[in-house]
Formats: C-alpha cells, sequence, structure tokens
C-alpha cells in the first residue's frame, strides 16, 4: 500500500472547539504551535491544516500576530455555525498522528483505501503518498507510443494527483517519461493541468476519477510539451535559469529533502554519519580523500559539471551582482534541456516527496514560458561562439567591468 503504516481517520468539530497549544520557540523566544487538540487528542498541524483553514474562512496566518488562536476561532464561530470536517493521519508504527485539511462536511472526498483498489485496477504506476495527496503515473489511451526530442527517447504520460484529505480537486498533470534514465518530467504547472469534477454531496467521486483514467487524453496539451522540450533542447541556458535551479537544489541541501546516487538517499545510515561527522568539523576545512569534501557537493559538483564555473567564466565572485536583466542574456555552457532532465533526474531518483514535487513544480514553471535564450542555438551551435560574441559585445563587457570593478 503506498501510504504503507498509515490510516486516515474523519472527524467532525466546530472551529471554536479547537484548542491550540503553544511553546516558546528556542531561537526567537516567540510562541509557536506545537499541537492542536481536536476531541482532546493532540495533533501535530501540518501547512494543508493551515492552508485549507485560512481558505475556508477567508484569512491568513498574519491575524495571529495580534490575537490569540481561540480569539480568532471563537470570533468565527459568531459569524461561521456549520462545522468542519477534519482528516488525521495516523501512523500505525507509533509515530506521531497528524492533522490534514480541513474541508465542509457536505462536500464529497475520495476515500485512501477506495482510490488505492482503483489505482491498481488501471495499473497506476509509481503511485505515492505524501502530506494528504496520492499521486500515480498512466499512459494515455492514445498516443502513449514512443518520439525523439534531441536524439532521446520518450513517451507521454500523465499524473493523477489526488487528495484524499477532502481540500482541493484531484488535477491531471500532463508528463513525458524518458526512457534514458526512467526520468518522469512533469508539467507542474497551470499551462499543463486539467482538474477533475467529483460533484456534490453523495456523489460517487470513483466515477469522475475512472473516466479520467479511462479516457484521458489531451493530444494538444502534449504536443504544447513536446515543442517546449524540442526548443529547450535548441535554446542555450542563461545564468538567470541556471542559478535559478542552483538556488532551488542550494535549499533542498539545506533542508535535507534531496540525497545522490543510492548511498546517500535521505535519512540513510551514510548520509548521517557523513553529516554528522561533517557537523563535528565545523570550522575545518575537509581533507581530500576522506569523503568528508564530498558531503552537501556530489549534487551541486554534477550541477558545475554541467553548466560550468559560471563566476570564473564571467569573473565574479557573485553573480548575483549582476542584474535579473543581465543575468537573463547571458549564457551557460548548457542547453535549457539539459537543465530540465538534471531537475527531472533530482525529482526522479534522488529526492524525497517533498523534494520531488517541487523540483517538478520548477520544471513545469520553466517549460510553461519563454525561455530566456530561446532558439539561440539557430545562431550559435557551439557556446564558445556564443559566449565570446555576448561577452565582446560592448555594453555587456562594460558592465561586466563595472561590476567586476
Amino acid at each position: 500500500m503506498v501510504a504503507s503504516g498509515k490510516r486516515f481517520d474523519y472527524t467532525f468539530s466546530a472551529v471554536n472547539d479547537l484548542v491550540v497549544q503553544t511553546k516558546q520557540d528556542e531561537r526567537s523566544g516567540q510562541p509557536v504551535v506545537a499541537a492542536v487538540l481536536v476531541n482532546g487528542e493532540p495533533l501535530e498541524p501540518t501547512e494543508r491544516f493551515w492552508t485549507s483553514l485560512y481558505a475556508r474562512y477567508g484569512f491568513n496566518g498574519s491575524v495571529f500576530k495580534y490575537f490569540r488562536h481561540d480569539e480568532v476561532f471563537e470570533r468565527i464561530a459568531q459569524a461561521e455555525s456549520d462545522r468542519l470536517r477534519l482528516c488525521v493521519e495516523r501512523d500505525e508504527a507509533g509515530g506521531k498522528n497528524r492533522l490534514l485539511a480541513v474541508s465542509s462536511p457536505t462536500k464529497p472526498i475520495v476515500r485512501h483505501d477506495d482510490l488505492m483498489d482503483t489505482l491498481t485496477r488501471y495499473g497506476g504506476q509509481g503511485v505515492r503518498y505524501a502530506d494528504g495527496i496520492v499521486e500515480s503515473t498512466h499512459a494515455p489511451r492514445a498516443g502513449s507510443g514512443s518520439f525523439q526530442i534531441a536524439g532521446d527517447d520518450f513517451s507521454n504520460r500523465f499524473v493523477l494527483a489526488t487528495p484524499i484529505d477532502g481540500y482541493g480537486l484531484p488535477n491531471v498533470y500532463l508528463s513525458l517519461l524518458r526512457h534514458v534514465c526512467t526520468n518522469g518530467a512533469v508539467g507542474y504547472a497551470k499551462a499543463f493541468r486539467s482538474s477533475l469534477a467529483i460533484g456534490r454531496g453523495n456523489d460517487d467521486v470513483n466515477y469522475s476519477i475512472v473516466r479520467a483514467l479511462d479516457g484521458f487524453n489531451n493530444e494538444e496539451g502534449f504536443a504544447a510539451l513536446r515543442q517546449r522540450f524540442d526548443a529547450a533542447a535548441k535554446s542555450w541556458a542563461s545564468v538567470y535559469e541556471a542559478q535559478s535551479l542552483y538556488k532551488h537544489l542550494v535549499k533542498l541541501l539545506a533542508h535535507r529533502h534531496v540525497g545522490w546516487d543510492g548511498a546517500a538517499l535521505v535519512g540513510s545510515a551514510s548520509i548521517a554519519r557523513l553529516l554528522h561527522a561533517t557537523e563535528a568539523m565545523a570550522g575545518q576545512a575537509p581533507q581530500p580523500g576522506t569523503g568528508l569534501d564530498e558531503i552537501g557537493s556530489p549534487l551541486l559538483a554534477a550541477f558545475h559539471r554541467m553548466t560550468g564555473d559560471t563566476s570564473r567564466l564571467y569573473g565574479l565572485a557573485n553573480l548575483d551582482a549582476l542584474s535579473a536583466k543581465r543575468q537573463r542574456t547571458l549564457p551557460v555552457r548548457c542547453k535549457v534541456y539539459d537543465l530540465l532532465n538534471f531537475a527531472s533526474e533530482v525529482a526522479t531518483h534522488h529526492a524525497d516527496e517533498y523534494g520531488s514535487r517541487s523540483s517538478q513544480a520548477w520544471l513545469g514553471s520553466l517549460v510553461s514560458g519563454e525561455y530566456d535564450l530561446e532558439n539561440s542555438c539557430d545562431s550559435f551551435d557551439d557556446f564558445q561562439a556564443f559566449f565570446l560574441d555576448r561577452k565582446l559585445d560592448g555594453e555587456t563587457a562594460l558592465e561586466l567591468q563595472k561590476v567586476g570593478g
């Protein structure tokens, strides 16, 4: 089962019956939420709980800077008399029980066990669960054959993302499967998304999901996604686009949402041991050959091998010293297609659920817009020619000289 060791319960409560327990943050000294009591049971609130609560009553978290939680909930209860349906994720292995989204009791809901039966019948692949959402990958009934982009074989796929906690609708995202490394590139963007209506009240929500799995096809959408990947293979990546992916990777590494090459998967003993050793050597330069110089860096080292040492290329200690406008006009040593494949590789093989989803969201955001140096390979099929032409341009050279001092 995709959510192995998890059980999902649904309970009901008035908003003013929710009790928020706080504790003092050791760093800031400010009170932070420790748990939410639901019918007297302490539960760990998730981001989806707060997001769904804000959406339901039309406020945001800033109000808690000025009013206590019980004051806010009490005022809401005075104006809203309906009850809430809450989804509770229970860890049967003895871990923390978490509070997922809130929803209206009259809204239909997709239940986990029913969904899993449906996905099994329709051959869902790569089924995974995280934070109230089950995702599965499927082949469309038509147009699932392979085709080539930049010499690589691809096939059309689509990803069904189904919330089981009652917040939001099931969404279908267009996806491409790259056969070389079985990487899945998912278009997590509005341009490549379709939402499924699941009815009202006691309607059978399974019907909408079965209909999508049985006959989903979006030839125009798949053609648009293929066109964006084809254009990526003909476009040099800009410094701005490369820096965007670099900052995303650094963030994932900092929060340990990504590992590297199997032995360094998130949460494994090897990476934990090496991270502990690195922390113990804080302030000391890692010694070559000890393995400690590789901590946190294999992913970034591979990234820099792909893009080239951009700081050295343009003679700058900090690329952020360049304006965003200038970064968008300067190339790195790879194409946008390489950035897309790198992001999908990380998402498919080296990240946890959060890291995978956020990496695919980065990819979807990039492919849904125009690239900074779109189709630049038609004019400069060799990086060195493009680099020299751009760097020796009078305006560019002058600005780089000013920035670099």
